[in-house]
């Protein structure tokens, strides 16, 4: 599992560009990831990671609100099938995925001019903060 997750959220996180559609496509593999993994491992961990996919899907739906042409913008990107074992390594490829697209999104705050962008990018920094505390289980 781990080096198709690894290997996938390389290429991801290489190709996505510091635009809105890099901002999504990196949210929403992080979001897909998060949900395969909740189905996977025990329920006491599953919660928090489900509530993690949600904290990513609603960053989605403001990127997708503030930018409506958004949705799709970035390819899918195929995770494998989790193990008991490769949850730690599991987590660590979501929070990647997840801060990377924090960055991006702190850099495009710092540069959009219209305050209805500016506020829809606060408002997906917060769940990505969120949503990567939960899976990485660092709150501070």
């Amino acid at each position: 599992m781990t080096a198709t997750w690894t290997r996938s959220a390389e290429t991801l996180l290489s190709e996505a560009d510091q635009s809105w559609s890099g901002i999504w496509a990196l949210t929403h593999a992080a979001a897909m990831g998060a949900l395969n993994m909740a189905m996977t491992v025990p329920l006491g961990v599953g919660v928090s990671i489900s509530y993690a996919a949600m904290d990513f899907r609603e960053a989605q739906d403001e990127l997708e609100w503030a930018r409506p042409d958004i949705r799709g913008a970035g390819a899918s990107v195929p995770f494998g099938a989790l193990g008991p074992d490769d949850v730690p390594e599991a987590r660590e490829v979501l929070d990647r995925l997840a801060a990377s697209a924090l960055n991006r999104a702190a850099g495009l705050a710092e540069v959009e001019t219209d305050l209805g962008a500016q506020a829809a990018l606060s408002r997906v920094m917060a769940r990505l903060i969120t949503g990567r505390a939960k899976v990485s289980g660092r709150w501070a």
